[in-house]
């Protein structure tokens, strides 16, 4: 510790990292002596896609801007580690946080701890059984790094324990997105115009985002998405925030679109649209959570999901890249009166356990 300057490094690239980095530098803020710098890898670099949130959240400027972005796997996991070596050299924190599953988590975890330095992992435990996906090993790798792994459920506690991980380096805390989404809420309604404009009526419509690599590399997935939105769309309004890695894939193929489109949003303007719509169709592990926490039934476009507690406590279900299966699931969804269970994702004090924790582990 005393070789060490008396900071926290978060390393972050993508928007769910930069809501969650948001919560916990305002909780470990409260701890005196305690400082905070952010490292961005640059994953997610747009405005719509960074800036923004950073604004949002009233965020400073990052410390270090890595620039990576738009590169196949294992090159840009090379490149973060060739840009974050020197800059935690020079830093020396006393911790690393990484956050989730990108190529950013895994990239952060093997830098710190090349450096010797600890390495908490918020978000952690979390299985598919899908060795396949590259999410899948990210956090597998990156759980396996880290000095402390902070659970979102009771299900990722029981992952890493069933993996051999030490019971006293696993703190299960609830997630950071339900604090966000109860801090936010409110605020995203009063700021946000957005389901005003394209709904002036209020009528109830279907909010969508697509993303993930498993359902935009093989662009026969993704048309077989869109062909199942196309039929919803007949009977009640798809509202499609298209990724720029899903329009790019669209565009290229011709692939027919005939929906609500808007740019990629910000965390408040989304998080409008989600308490204003009626259902949700989705493969993004946040936006699945975020369509929980506010009770809005939701197709989870995965083979396997990252969220087996969503399907058990809600109407919510899961669906192959299957124009007739998600059809399925969507009707058997949307006729459902399963009621939604409370807690599952904890309290909305996560972001003050995981700071407490990290606190306490560089003290002990």
């Amino acid at each position: 510790m005393n070789t060490r300057s008396m900071t926290i490094a978060h390393i972050v690239g993508n928007r769910p990292q930069f809501i969650k980095l948001a919560l916990l530098q305002r909780a470990l803020s409260r701890h005196a002596g305690w400082g905070s710098r952010i490292i961005h890898t640059g994953q997610h670099f747009s405005d719509n896609m960074s800036a923004v949130f950073f604004r949002e959240f009233g965020l400073p400027a990052p410390d270090h801007q890595l620039d990576i972005q738009s590169l196949p796997h294992n090159e840009m996991i090379g490149r973060m580690l060739i840009g974050l070596d020197p800059v935690l050299s020079t830093e020396r924190p006393a911790a690393v946080v990484v956050y989730g599953d990108t190529n950013t988590t895994l990239a952060g975890a093997l830098a710190a701890k090349k450096r010797a330095i600890p390495v908490m992992h918020v978000e952690a435990g979390i299985r598919t059984g899908e060795d396949t996906m590259p999410e899948e090993s990210n956090r597998y790798v990156a759980d396996r790094l880290a000095d402390l792994n902070f659970t979102v459920t009771a299900l990722g506690r029981d992952n890493l324990l069933r993996e051999g991980h030490a019971p006293d380096r696993i703190l299960n805390t609830g997630d950071l997105m339900l604090d966000a989404a109860l801090l936010f809420a409110r605020r995203a309604i009063e700021a946000s115009n957005l389901p005003a404009i394209l709904f002036p009526d209020g009528c109830p419509f279907v909010l969508t985002t697509i993303h993930r690599a498993e359902n935009t590399d093989d662009p026969r997935a993704l048309g077989a998405i869109l062909a199942a939105l196309h039929e919803i769309n007949q009977e009640i309004p798809v509202v499609f925030p298209l990724h720029p890695r899903t329009r790019q894939v669209i565009e290229t193929h011709r692939l027919p679109f005939k929906l609500i489109s808007t740019p990629p949003l910000s965390y408040l303007d989304m998080l409008a649209l989600m308490q204003a719509a009626r259902y949700v169709v989705t493969d993004s592990g946040g936006v699945a959570r975020e369509a929980f926490f506010f009770q809005k039934s939701a197709v989870v476009v995965m083979k396997k999901t990252f969220w087996p507690e969503i399907e058990e406590n809600s109407p919510s279900l899961a669906a192959p890249a299957d124009t007739h299966r998600i059809l399925q699931q969507f009707h058997a969804m949307a006729a459902s009166n399963k009621a939604f269970r409370t807690g599952v994702f904890g309290n909305g004090q996560a972001a003050e356990k995981i700071s407490q924790g990290i606190i306490n582990y560089l003290n002990g």
